[in-house]
């Protein structure tokens, strides 16, 4: 199963998620980057409820000290996995890794502490007392570690006469006992610490999980993203891309919110040059990669399906690097959809302007082959296309495109967007709409170039 990680290292939107993520601790990052697809859907469910939790607590708390202090808290918590594996393994440990161990619980307990107040009564957190009283039997509580004296009565005098001895030679058979008192003590401490060895390893798990609860729950909030309900079918109500949507603020625009629902069948997408219907796509990919991470979506409200696996066909993925053309990629990447539905997995699939780099005839029979394919198949799936005449027998939706145009409107490629309208219509119709000449004439394409087209077309 692919991580986190390997996910944002190909899709861009997720890693706009993953960018604007408030994570405050090291191990949370490398916790989220390692969680794998959720398919399960009680853990799912485990996860969205907990950030239920998480966005309360935000809100009732927002601007206090409890909360600041949580945060604070874990922005302390470091990555102790190494010292631990260590203890584990039963080996002495040193003094960087016992401060390590301690400073840890110390902040383990604060943390306690304020869960202990919370509703998050299923998150489960030891108590680490014992561990620190191990590590700091002077009781200060001062999160940093050395071998005290308070360990040993002769390691105490030994160090006072240290101090006093005026003969190098006794003075360096002192540092050469007290070294040795220094590593017995060493050794006796890992070994008391080997029986909570578990015990900070659970902590160490759940801290990184709640750190990444709770930026998920902030982004949730700060992005007005929904709690998306599990169901055996897709709908998302007012669905929005929120890396688009925030170019198009920083721009003076908005973006359009779209309504839709994916069934166990093809749903085949028609529209205009620059009506969004890649943007679609990439958006519905996003949605189910954020519910099976265990986010919140960006709509106003979602009912997602689970699928084992999301797959794309989008015509920027060509790999020139491996010789193949864009026609080449395409088809193995619709064989990769086909093997795996007909191996039976539950899958998304998603498919921009298939067989558009090949002639229109062969272009038509493809996409009417696959759509077929996926109909028998019952295969949730969004296919968007150019050409007209698609036989086949499946759902259709069309972007609306270009509507509300004024005689004394003005439309540029600066505010061609204001006229698009993004929603989408079902229809029967299998011709798709012939807008591509008036998109390149806003876009102020050469005039005798356009209108030898126009002739073309006569």
């Amino acid at each position: 199963m692919r991580t986190f990680k390997q996910h944002i290292a190909e899709n861009s939107g997720l890693r706009f998620i993953y960018e604007n993520l408030n994570i405050k601790s090291s191990i949370g990052r490398k916790y989220l980057l390692n969680s794998e697809f959720v398919n399960d859907k009680d853990e799912l469910e485990t996860i969205l409820t907990c950030i239920s939790k998480a966005i309360d607590y935000i809100l009732k708390n927002k601007n206090t000290d409890l909360l600041k202090k949580l945060n604070h808290d874990l922005c302390e918590i470091n990555d102790i996995s190494t010292s631990i594996k260590s203890l584990k393994e039963g080996i002495i440990l040193d003094d960087i890794a016992l401060f390590e161990i301690k400073k840890f619980s110390i902040v383990s307990e604060k943390i306690k502490e304020s869960f202990d107040k919370s509703c998050f009564k299923d998150i489960i957190i030891f108590d680490l007392t014992d561990v620190v009283n191990i590590l700091d039997p002077e009781s200060s509580r001062i999160p940093s570690f050395y071998i005290y004296s308070a360990y040993n009565d002769e390691l105490t005098q030994l160090r006072k006469e240290k101090e006093t001895e005026q003969d190098e030679t006794k003075a360096e058979k002192i540092r050469e006992r007290c070294n040795e008192i220094e590593d017995e003590i060493r050794q006796n401490i890992s070994k008391k610490l080997t029986k909570f060895a578990n015990r900070i390893s659970h902590n160490l798990e759940q801290f990184a999980y709640i750190d990444i609860i709770f930026a998920k729950a902030e982004i949730a909030i700060n992005q007005n993203f929904a709690r998306p309900e599990i169901s055996n079918k897709t709908e998302y109500t007012a669905v929005f891309n929120p890396q688009i949507s925030k170019n198009l603020i920083e721009q003076g625009k908005s973006f359009q919110p779209i309504d839709i629902s994916i069934n166990n069948e093809p749903i085949l997408i028609t529209g205009a040059n620059m009506s969004g219907k890649s943007v679609l796509l990439k958006t519905i990919a996003l949605c189910q990669y954020l519910f099976q991470f265990g986010f919140f979506i960006p709509a106003k409200s979602a009912k997602v399906k689970i699928v084992d696996e999301i797959i794309m066909s989008f015509g920027d993925n060509q790999n020139e690097m491996n010789g193949l053309s864009s026609f080449a990629v395409e088809m193995l990447n619709i064989n990769t959809i086909i093997a795996e539905a007909k191996s039976g997995k539950n899958i998304l699939a998603l498919v921009d302007e298939l067989a558009r780099t090949t002639n229109p005839d062969e272009g038509k029979a493809f996409v009417s082959a696959f759509v077929q394919l996926m109909s028998k198949l019952k295969v949730s799936c969004l296919i968007t296309t150019h050409y007209s005449g698609i036989k086949t027998n499946c759902s259709r939706l069309m972007v609306k495109g270009l509507s509300g145009i004024k005689k004394t409107d003005k439309i540029t490629v600066k505010n061609i967007n204001n006229f698009m309208d993004y929603s989408l219509l079902e229809t029967n119709n299998d011709s798709v709409p012939n807008e591509a000449i008036r998109i390149a004439e806003i876009l102020e394409i050469d005039s005798e170039f356009i209108q030898i087209t126009k002739s073309k077309l006569e």
